[in-house]
């Protein structure tokens, strides 16, 4: 705990989570009650203070309906999926290739069949994989038009947010038995300040998931589940079903409290608290353009249609390296060192979340740090840095095998090569860099070149890498195993 309360006090923390100081306590930090105290309610049945809590949501967010879930958004979205798998057991699911990999391991894990929607948009400046448009949305419907939903991330990691009023509209209107369901993590605090791009929940969907600890002022872990009921929609008692498979039987108490209490907060006072943290991000992108004017910054120096139709979150400040001899991971490491934490770093860019609990000072020593970590490292006037090419490609072909089908015999249907030899076989793992947490490699897809370099590229710059080899020397693909040994490598 001391260990923990020193990080807390001596760091600028510019990720996640973004809490609000101003809850009240709301249970002693050295106690904790259980279900077995009932005077409050039960979260399994929204009864008692929990009802209230999410009748209290789905107000504030313009649902019919919220759930709380205290397992983040990664098991909000299994819940989800289990949803949609109990609708209807041959469901076909169409998801963008930005999707968490919450989404990708809920569809392995209930063995669904998906797809995903043709053309991403990819950023090689800002490593960033922008949200589906609608001439995308109705490309995908098109070929797959027993679609039972359509998923897909909005805002993106960098803060870069969908046209899913257009997007649903459409749906709506063509294929009316459709659910658009938004894995809207990043979107907790966007209904609360009229600078923000418009929620999903405003925008028409028909579920979405949120993160409450990323800015909606939280602890860690709390995610809310919201959805509208329409004749040919999310079906109420089937998500209450999905719900109760999964929910936890021992909520932490402190944890949804939270959750509550964060959220009553950005109903009442949240124009303002985002009001400073837009006026931050703003002060720290005006700060790097007048010291590093060769420095990208998604939305200013890069002026795509999201930066100028209110598509993007001012809170996230994404910056991209191209003109400097350093990756993005080690500029975070350089940063580190200075007591400024990122939320995100890449090959070439870094992402910063302009959080609640940031100091009035931090802004400038954002700039300050960035500035000194790039002194000397800019390269020659006219030379940008060589960048790979997409690596998320790898999963734009066909599928080869169902990816569920994959994990399932894969031990008998596998082996181990080495990563150089890897390009062209079929992925039998799944391979990413968290953060994000967006698979690069995805069991029954080609493994392309592309994605190989990025891969090989991220590690010996510092990636965090999250497969089942972290080192990366061998990536299991499908092929015919020894008899005498299963999973030979070659």
């Amino acid at each position: 705990m001391t260990a923990l309360n020193n990080l807390v006090d001596t760091q600028h923390r510019w990720c996640s989570p973004s809490i609000l100081h101003d809850q009240h306590k709301v249970v002693d930090e050295y106690d904790d009650v259980s279900v077995s105290a009932g005077a409050l309610g039960n979260l399994l049945q929204h009864s008692g203070y929990f009802q209230d809590a999410e009748e209290f949501a789905a107000k504030a967010y313009g649902a019919d309906h919220t759930f709380l879930s205290p397992h983040g958004s990664t098991g909000a979205n299994a819940i989800l999926l289990r949803m949609l798998g109990l609708e209807r057991r041959d469901a076909l699911v169409l998801v963008s290739r930005n999707v968490h990999h919450s989404i990708i391991n809920a569809l392995k894990m209930f063995s669904m069949d998906f797809r995903f929607l043709p053309n991403p948009s990819y950023d090689p400046q800002f490593e960033a994989i922008f949200p589906p448009g609608l001439s995308d949305i109705r490309e995908g419907l098109s070929r797959y038009p027993e679609s039972l939903a359509v998923i897909y991330t909005s805002p993106t990691y960098e803060g870069i947010t969908a046209n899913t009023e257009s997007i649903c509209e459409f749906i709506h209107d063509e294929y009316p038995d459709v659910i658009v369901a938004v894995d809207e993590a990043w979107g907790g605090h966007l209904p609360f300040h009229p600078d923000l791009p418009k929620s999903a929940m405003e925008s028409g969907a028909d579920v979405a998931v949120q993160s409450t600890h990323k800015m909606a002022g939280s602890l860690q872990q709390g995610a809310l589940i919201h959805w509208r009921e329409r004749e040919h929609g999310v079906d109420t008692d089937t998500m209450k079903e999905a719900y109760r498979e999964y929910v936890t039987t021992s909520p932490s108490y402190h944890l949804i409290g939270s959750m509550d209490a964060s959220l009553r907060l950005l109903k009442t006072k949240g124009r303002n608290y985002l009001s400073t943290s837009i006026e931050r991000s703003t002060a720290v992108r005006e700060g790097l353009t007048t010291h590093l004017p060769r420095l990208q910054i998604l939305g200013v120096t890069n002026q795509r249609q999201y930066a100028t139709n209110k598509h993007l979150d001012p809170t996230k400040t994404t910056l991209g390296l191209s003109a400097y001899d350093i990756s993005g991971f080690a500029l975070a490491s350089e940063l580190a060192d200075r007591n400024v934490i990122v939320e995100r770093a890449g090959l070439n860019s870094i992402v910063l979340l302009t959080t609640f609990q940031l100091p009035d000072s931090a802004a400038a020593h954002a700039v300050e740090a960035i500035s000194q970590s790039l002194d000397g490292m800019e390269l020659p006037k006219g030379k940008r840095k060589a960048l790979p090419p997409d690596p998320f490609g790898a999963c734009d072909g066909p599928q080869k095998m169902r990816p569920y089908e994959v994990v399932r015999y894969a031990k008998f249907m596998s082996i181990e090569v080495q990563m150089s030899k890897a390009a062209g076989r079929i992925a039998a793992e799944s391979v990413e860099l968290y953060p994000p947490g967006i698979p690069i490699l995805l069991e029954g897809y080609t493994v392309t070149p592309e994605a190989v370099s990025y891969l090989r590229a991220a590690l010996k710059a510092g990636a965090q890498l999250v497969a089942r080899d972290p080192t990366l020397k061998t990536l299991r693909v499908l092929g015919e195993p020894s008899r005498n040994k299963q999973n030979k490598r070659e």
